[in-house]
């Protein structure tokens, strides 16, 4: 029913070992590519940054304060960002 019964025909072996032999390459090539072009982003990433200016730094700063990351030691850490996304209690929505 079209099939072929009798031997492999010689077109198709030798796809096969174009495949067999190919195959690897088709998987370590765009594995390399992107190996590659996230080595340039972390590389572009880590570039020297220039300094902030005095309205960016202080805005910055605000918000490192409000956050409770800087402060007085004593008073402890302010909420995680977890508890401070959580709704309270008698809040509905």
């Amino acid at each position: 029913m079209g099939h072929e019964l009798i031997g492999l025909n010689p077109q198709k072996t030798i796809m096969k070992k174009k495949i067999s032999v190919y195959w690897p390459l088709a998987v370590i090539l765009p594995l390399a590519a992107t190996a590659y072009v996230h080595a340039l982003s972390d590389a572009a990433s880590r570039a020297p940054q220039a300094p902030l200016a005095a309205g960016q730094l202080t805005a910055e700063l605000a918000r490192t304060v409000s956050y409770g990351l800087v402060g007085d030691a004593a008073r402890g850490p302010g909420k995680t960002m977890r508890e401070a996304a959580t709704l309270p209690a008698h809040a509905t929505l």
